[in-house]
């Protein structure tokens, strides 16, 4: 089961959401202690935002561990940004580990993350192959259900690519996204887990959601803000708490998180 981490705050460096905390990422590659797969090694990617130079972020894949690449250890000190994302992946038997399938997934100013698995695959990919439209099938690179998920996602989001999306039109987007791969897998009849915590951000907003469907509780996420009256708000979303302390709450089954220009966390019940 994959692990994720996204920032939005005050400049942060990169080494400070994924070397330092006491459970940091690092860690939960290595030893992750709320997932059903405690090793999580099969690649990962970072993402930063620096829209003095570009409103895209930049994006850092590999297919190594994230203990072991010695690039990104050699960096991640001298990065520092408002918005910060991270993944480490744990590659099902029938996707390749690839740099195409490390997440996370870009499109323009967005970026997309997902922990969990959606079953039947063949039909996740033709239905969305009907439903999007051929510059969005096109930029499609590897087979994750991740990327086709995202590539649904974009197709329910208004008025993209033209338009810079708002937090209310992200959250809307998600919403469809989730009800749409939901209906397909009851009409389906298919009795395995469903698993759909997502993570987008253009690097101003975020929107996640925690959503089952199945006889097991889905995979976990987790929220921080920092204290209210603070000066230099700073919200963060992670599968697991990065450090020990009663500032992390922990997202319910069913969940939407909203994150917004001011870093205040809303939740919505989907």
């Amino acid at each position: 089961m994959c692990r994720y981490a996204a920032y939005l705050g005050p400049p942060l460096i990169l080494s400070e959401l994924i070397y330092k905390p006491t459970n940091s990422l690092v860690h939960q590659a290595k030893e992750a202690m709320q997932s059903s797969t405690r090793i999580n090694a099969d690649g990962f990617g970072v993402a930063w935002y620096t829209p003095e130079i570009s409103p895209e972020p930049a994006v850092f894949k590999d297919t190594s561990p994230l203990w072991n690449n010695r690039n990104l250890g050699s960096i991640a000190d001298k990065i520092r940004a408002n918005c910060l994302v991270a993944h480490i992946r744990s590659a099902l038997s029938y996707d390749p580990v690839m740099r195409e399938n490390c997440h996370p997934f870009q499109r323009g100013r967005l970026l997309w993350m997902h922990n969990g698995d959606i079953p039947g695959r063949a039909r996740l990919s033709r239905q969305v192959a009907l439903a999007a439209d051929d510059t969005l099938l096109a930029q499609i690179r590897g087979n994750t259900d991740t990327e086709w998920a995202f590539t649904l996602f974009l197709t329910n989001l208004t008025g993209w690519p033209e338009e810079r999306p708002t937090l209310e039109t992200l959250a809307a987007a998600m919403r469809e996204t989730l009800s749409q791969i939901t209906g397909w897998h009851r009409e389906a009849a298919d009795e395995r887990q469903l698993e759909m915590n997502f993570c987008v951000t253009d690097g101003r907003v975020l929107v996640a959601s925690r959503f089952a469907v199945g006889k097991e509780p889905g995979p976990t996420l987790h929220w921080y803000h920092s204290a209210e009256g603070s000066a230099r708000p700073a919200a963060c979303i992670a599968s697991e708490p990065l450090f020990e302390g009663q500032e992390w709450q922990a997202a319910s089954d069913g969940d939407l998180l909203l994150v917004d220009k001011n870093r205040d966390v809303e939740l919505r019940r989907l």
